[in-house]
């Protein structure tokens, strides 16, 4: 998954995973960070003139299947998982993984997903990553370990151990 707003957060992981997973530099050409109207999260969306935006972020590997639907649960429903084309730091390069025969696209290691949001018209200004740490990062860590129990005992596909090492 790549990962650009409260999910950057190793804390904002640990919370929701019990760990935080591998994570690795990279920018997604193309799209905008935005606030959203009233949250402390951010979102993505295609901007206007994708010449001149990009949006720097993580990718999360190594995540197994539980892993994975803990994240698209904790996503609110105006998110949609999409497939995306990253870039990653020319100091950390690191090369996509080869795709896997007859493993489902979900869970192929060669292809990068983020959630994109879906209703542009309630997004407006610049998302600050550094002020969510300084003024919402206590509380947001604390609704995400509520979430995390909450959901502890639910039915999840993939209940396994073994990281899928999935983007």
């Amino acid at each position: 998954r790549f990962v650009y707003g409260s999910l950057l957060a190793p804390e904002v992981l640990d919370a929701l995973l019990g760990r935080v997973p591998d994570r690795t530099p990279a920018t997604l050409p193309g799209f905008v960070r935005r606030r959203i109207k009233d949250a402390v999260f951010p979102a993505i969306y295609p901007a206007e003139d994708p010449s001149n935006a990009s949006v720097s972020g993580e990718v999360l590997t190594g995540m197994s299947r539980r892993e994975l639907a803990v994240l698209d649960w904790f996503e609110d429903e105006a998110y949609v998982l999409t497939r995306v084309d990253v870039t990653f730091d020319e100091e950390r390069q690191r090369s996509p993984p080869e795709a896997v025969e007859g493993v489902e696209p979900y869970l192929d290691p060669s292809i990068v997903m983020a959630y994109v949001f879906t209703s542009p018209r309630d997004l407006y200004g610049v998302w600050d990553y550094e002020e969510f740490r300084r003024e919402h990062l206590g509380s947001y860590v604390a609704m995400c370990e509520a979430f995390a129990e909450d959901i502890k005992h639910n039915d999840l596909p993939g209940d396994d151990d073994e990281p899928d090492d999935v983007s």
